[in-house]
């Protein structure tokens, strides 16, 4: 579970900016929140999720990058990332100053029922700062804190607490580009291979851009499986698209054809590799009903509307997410999909029978439709900003303290809470 995350001098974002799934004491919406107690934090209510909306180019796929770049950071440093290779950080670029210092980002989560704050500064050729906080009692215990001097050119340690095994000769084997919280897990490090764990199993980004591919293998998987093969089915005859069955089939690929048909440099680099073996390939069928006839089938890729596989790409992972609890970062949530099938997506994360587990789903968009408080807490939406120096800026609907009842809708498109594009004289040629 997700409670907070703090990022600065990332892309577009230069000041530290903080977004948070801590619910306000509002009484609103009760299905929308996580009720958990943890130690430390009594009386505290969590959100099963938020929406952020901004102008294009205002820095709202940069907060879900951001994200991103940490979970991958943290997944990949210590097996993936060699010796001299860049970290992959990308500081703010629009003045020096912020060019030449460390991106950073906190996050407070919770794994296994304890939660944790897992903080990182990082330039693109390494780690300057990276520490562990645990409260498994509610009281803080530094598992870990290492820092980088220039003076030394090495990195000092501070003492651990006495509840945290050291592991002296992984802080060796943890090199400048990578971070220790991935190298212990390698080594079977318990205590940090929970927090790991969380990482790799419990985060996720999918973005659904115009210019993103959302594979339908995923959802095509779970039919052939017969894994909520009812529940997705459901799902896609009340989308209103027609649907009324949905069959999968799997077929071997000729790899004699397939070779014919690709580049010989390709084809030569594949082969090296051995990357081409016999596998098979998955054809979606989906029946539509026929007025006065038997249901009729369309070619998933050349006859179905790019919104209906999109949602079909889709469901799969939602129901996923919803069966494991899952934290989810979402970009550009409603893109080719109407904003009646996302409402109804989000129905099911802010329902406790569909959702037990506390799933949380983030996610960017810009359709005000969505601004709804039959759907949404106030707390649950977000905006972003981008200033005239190209920083963005990331703030909470509950700054503008709206009343109870109030129409967001008209609000956000008055622009009474900022976030909407400013164009004095329209669009001219």
């Amino acid at each position: 579970m997700l409670i907070e995350f703090k990022v600065s001098n990332f892309r577009s974002i230069r000041e530290e900016q903080t977004f948070s799934l801590a619910a306000s004491s509002d009484k609103e919406l009760p299905a929308c929140i996580i009720d958990r107690e943890l130690p430390g934090l009594s009386g505290v209510r969590f959100l099963k999720g938020a929406a952020i909306y901004g102008a294009n180019a205002s820095g709202k796929s940069n907060v879900i990058e951001a994200f991103h770049f940490l979970s991958k950071y943290v997944k990949r440093s210590a097996t993936k990332i060699q010796p001299g290779d860049s970290t992959g950080a990308e500081p703010f670029k629009l003045d020096c100053d912020s060019a030449g210092r460390p991106s950073k980002f906190e996050i407070a989560f919770v794994a296994e029922n304890v939660r944790y704050i897992f903080g990182l500064s990082v330039t693109p050729k390494r780690v300057i700062e990276e520490y562990l906080i645990a409260y498994p009692k509610g009281v803080p215990q530094r598992w870990y804190h290492r820092s980088f001097n220039p003076q030394t050119n090495a990195y000092e340690w501070k003492t651990p607490s006495s509840s945290f095994k050291q592991g002296k000769s992984l802080q060796e084997k943890t090199r400048e580009n990578s971070l220790f919280l991935s190298v212990g897990p390698q080594f079977n490090h318990e205590q940090l291979t929970v927090v790991f764990n969380w990482f790799k199993n419990n985060l996720r980004v999918i973005r659904l851009s115009a210019d993103a591919m959302l594979h339908p293998g995923f959802t095509a998987e779970l039919i052939a499986k017969n894994i909520h093969r009812d529940r997705i089915l459901n799902l896609l005859r009340s989308a209103d698209i027609g649907v009324s069955d949905v069959n999968v089939k799997e077929r071997d690929i000729n790899l004699d054809e397939l070779k014919k048909n690709m580049p010989p440099a390709i084809l030569a680099k594949l082969e090296a590799d051995g990357a081409l073996k016999e596998s098979k390939e998955v054809e979606i069928i989906l029946s539509h009903l026929a007025d006065g006839r038997d249901p009729v089938s369309f070619d998933f890729d050349d006859e179905e509307s790019a919104g209906t596989r999109r949602f079909f790409g889709l469901i799969g992972p939602w129901t996923d997410i919803l069966d494991k609890g899952l934290t989810v970062f979402v970009d550009e949530m409603d893109t080719s999909l109407h904003p009646n099938l996302v409402k109804e997506l989000l129905k099911l994360l802010f329902c406790s029978e569909n959702n037990p587990k506390g799933a949380q789903v983030v996610f960017t968009t810009h359709n005000p439709v969505l601004l709804d408080t039959s759907i949404f807490r106030r707390d649950q939406i977000w905006f972003t900003e981008k200033s005239q120096s190209g920083t963005t800026h990331l703030y909470p609907l509950t700054d503008y303290t709206p009343r109870k009842g109030e129409s967001l809708l008209k609000g956000y498109l008055s622009g009474r809470y900022g976030a909407i594009p400013f164009l004095p004289d329209g669009l001219m040629t």
